[in-house]
């Protein structure tokens, strides 16, 4: 059966939106691959909030500055800036890739990757229940 593990990320202060999503694109997720080899996740899916158009262009990196997309609730209710799903064959696979990115050396190396663009106080991570799916009746 799938584990899967979800990720909460809150980008670092001064970070614009762009920024934040281009270092975890780039540099984040090829550490992971590098570190994790055959023990990466079997998919690592990331959602980055989507901002609004208008405020893109603004060099202001506060959320103020870059507001999310939101069709109920305040902009102040989504603070975080991707959230991410991690899904393993199992709960073994899982283990295998936690040792491997909490062995000192890798640890340390995920960390300071992380300071880079992370607000890591913030960071939320937990396993959830497989997936309950409804889709759209055929005709």
């Amino acid at each position: 059966m799938p584990y899967t593990v979800v990720v909460f990320a809150w980008r670092k202060p001064g970070l614009t939106p762009a920024q934040f999503k281009d270092h975890y694109e780039h540099s984040h997720i090829p550490l992971l691959l590098e570190l994790a080899g055959p023990n990466f996740p079997t998919s690592h899916t990331r959602f980055y909030l989507p901002r609004r158009a208008e405020d893109l262009a603004s060099a202001d990196p506060t959320n103020e500055n870059h507001r999310p997309a939101i069709f109920a609730g305040q902009p102040g209710d989504f603070p975080w800036d991707a959230y991410a799903e991690l899904v393993f064959d199992d709960l073994a696979a899982f283990n295998a890739f936690h040792a491997i990115v909490t062995e000192p050396e890798n640890a340390a190396r995920i960390a300071a990757d992380e300071e880079k663009f992370l607000d890591r106080t913030k960071l939320k991570i937990a396993a959830i229940d497989s997936p309950v799916v409804t889709t759209r009746p055929t005709q």
